[in-house]
């Protein structure tokens, strides 16, 4: 009798083995405000991006991976949230204002990394937040084990200075869990090494690494020898562009590469994308430093060149090389993830793309995919079939497009075929029922009615 309790617990003790060994590492890597023409396997013969590229060759290419929003802080809120992010009224980026328990995520909305966390993985984010800075939206008290970055929606790559105005957060102190920490080096690699540092640590339970770079976003900064090798390139703007980019995917390449060193790159799933698409020049007049190519449009449109990006799912020896060629969205990435991991999946919006990936599943993942900016201010819904109905803020008019004849977006079709744009705008009026009002205002609208309450009270 004594045996067989013996050999119970011992199988016990195996399956519990074998279900943790199943349970994959998982990293989501994202870049901020990418152009997607702006890779090398994307067809860019201006930067080269040799380990991005080795993700897309050796993994899959989602050819239509879209966010949920053309912009930062809402677009990142639904990935991590594994929800639409008009459901809690995120729809525009918050203010860096730490004393605002108001601007950045719900307490009522629970992070992939909590629902991680409960099933036993270790978790972190190394890099930019952007969900809001007050103390109830600190990283660590949403799920994550470990932080090291910022809170705000950018900073320097080179400096920390707190003598200057807080402004938007971009010269004050990293953050390390509940410490501050300087910018050593160049931020890239900075952040960089501190993932690595968390994968090295952590390697012998599941692990979970939102790999957050605020690469390329602005300000355009970048190591001068990197910077020479892109002299060719028009503007320094797009120089500059150009070298941090580089610098993103050679840091990317450090961060597969150490996976491999420590025999863990077929336990690891990795996500690439970009939260939105490449942005325009800040001056009207300039020409864009970054390429969304072949799509229209830019970061702030529902165009494609706002919301299509670069969107890679790699995991060798799990996951054969190959495009998938359907639409998918970041909230596919957060359900993935929890169905992998064995966590609550209860509430979330995307699917668990791996029998689609596999071909065990061969529908398209989605109906539809939904966007929608400030209130209605702009819309757009991508059917499961490749059609496109929208709306940008700055036209009076619905658009229609065949996004599988039509990539660029040229040839509108909302006169030729009405009973489809019908059909797809009752689509997004009954996925809109449920929104809510965006519930805070923008970082630009913030900080000046903070500036005319301080104004009001001066002595007149």
């Amino acid at each position: 009798m004594k045996w067989m309790m013996v050999f119970g617990l011992f199988c016990a003790a195996v399956l519990m083995a074998g279900s943790a060994a199943a349970k994959p590492n998982i990293i989501v890597i994202l870049a901020d405000d990418l152009g997607y023409g702006d890779l090398g396997y994307t067809g860019s013969t201006a930067i080269p991006t040799p380990n991005i590229d080795r993700l897309a060759t050796n993994g899959v290419e989602c050819t239509y991976g879209y966010v949920t929003h053309p912009y930062c802080g809402p677009s990142r809120a639904a990935l991590l949230s594994g929800r639409y992010q008009q459901r809690f009224g995120f729809e525009t980026n918050p203010p860096y204002a730490p004393d605002n328990p108001y601007s950045g995520m719900p307490e009522t909305e629970t992070l992939i990394a909590k629902r991680l966390k409960d099933a036993g993985y270790k978790t972190a984010v190394v890099g930019k937040w952007h969900l809001g800075s007050n103390a109830i939206h600190h990283p660590n008290n949403r799920g994550f084990d470990f932080f090291f970055g910022f809170l705000g929606g950018g900073h320097d790559y080179w400096n920390v200075d707190t003598s200057k105005p807080s402004e938007e957060g971009y010269l004050q102190p990293l953050m390390k869990n509940g410490r501050a920490a300087n910018v050593s080096g160049y931020l890239t690699d900075q952040l960089t090494d501190e993932a690595i540092s968390f994968i090295e640590s952590n390697r012998a339970d599941p692990f979970f690494l939102y790999m957050a770079y605020n690469a390329p976003h602005t300000p355009l900064q970048a190591p001068g020898k990197t910077v020479k090798k892109f002299k060719h390139l028009e503007g320094w703007e797009r120089q500059t562009y150009a070298a941090m980019v580089f610098e993103l995917d050679e840091n990317i390449g450090r961060i597969v590469g150490s996976l491999e060193a420590m025999g863990l790159a077929e336990d690891t799933l990795i996500f690439f994308l970009s939260d939105n698409g490449g942005p325009k020049h800040w001056e009207k007049d300039q020409p864009a430093f970054s390429s969304n190519a072949p799509f229209r449009g830019y970061k702030g449109d529902t165009y494609d060149g706002g919301v299509h990006v670069p969107f890679i799912v790699y995991w060798p020896g799990k996951l054969s090389a190959g495009k998938f060629e359907k639409p998918v969205v970041s909230l596919d990435i957060t359900r993935t993830a929890a169905a992998l991991a064995g966590a609550d999946e209860n509430g979330l919006e995307g699917v668990n793309l791996i029998p689609f990936l596999k071909g065990e599943n061969q529908t398209a993942p989605h109906d539809a995919i939904y966007f929608r900016r400030r209130n209605n201010a702009a819309w757009g819904v991508v059917s499961g079939d490749g059609y496109k109905w929208l709306k940008n803020d700055w036209n009076t008019q619905n658009e229609l497009y065949n996004l599988w004849a039509d990539v660029a977006e040229t040839n509108d079709l909302i006169n030729a075929e009405p009973e489809r744009a019908k059909t797809m705008a009752d689509m997004w009026n009954a996925w809109n029922e449920t929104n809510v009002p965006f519930s805070f205002s923008d970082y630009i609208e913030y900080h000046r009615r903070v500036q005319e309450f301080y104004k009001n009270l001066e002595p007149k």
